[in-house]
């Protein structure tokens, strides 16, 4: 005689014990993918706010208003972010150093620029310079660019008038030692 029932009375086990095993592991990486993206997006938004301050915009307009400047670097001039940029503001005077890429049709650049702005006036540099990718620096407070400085050369070289000695042979370095192995 078979005492087995149709269907049986134990109770069916619930969905956390029976999918444990995938719903842990991807619920963590979930976890952690958020954290990262987290992570992306406020670096993100901090470089391009950056690159956005009013200091960095002003430096850019008087760069790309500079005759020497579109000379080197074509027109129109595109700036990237950052790479060094400090912004400090107390007791209504705002400080800037940074340097912005500058990238033109005809070469690259860098910007340096240091400068000071009181309360809500407008930003006055005391060091505004581009450096264009062959050396040249533009001052963009002076009038004229500064030539990359060039070394001081001979005319000709010392030994193109004169034939290269025979040189004696040399003793060897280990010469009058004994070695034994």
């Amino acid at each position: 005689m078979d005492t087995a029932l149709e269907g049986s009375m134990a109770p069916r086990p619930g969905g956390w014990s029976r999918h444990w095993r995938w719903v842990l592991p991807l619920g963590c990486l979930g976890m952690l993918a958020s954290c990262v993206g987290l992570g992306v997006l406020a670096t993100y938004l901090g470089f391009s706010s950056l690159g956005q301050s009013d200091a960095h915009q002003e430096a850019v307009a008087i760069a790309s208003g500079d005759a020497w400047v579109l000379r080197a670097l074509g027109t129109p001039i595109e700036s990237g972010l950052p790479r060094r940029s400090s912004v400090q503001r107390r007791n209504g005077v705002s400080r800037a150093q940074f340097s912005l890429p500058l990238e033109g049709p005809d070469g690259k650049g860098t910007l340096h620029a240091q400068g000071e702005k009181r309360g809500d006036g407008p930003w006055q540099f005391n060091h505004l310079i581009v450096a264009v990718g062959d050396g040249t620096l533009i001052d963009l407070l002076r009038a004229e660019p500064l030539k990359r400085p060039e070394l001081p050369l001979p005319a000709e070289p010392p030994y193109a008038d004169e034939a290269p000695e025979p040189e004696e042979e040399a003793a060897p370095r280990d010469a009058g030692r004994d070695i034994e192995l």
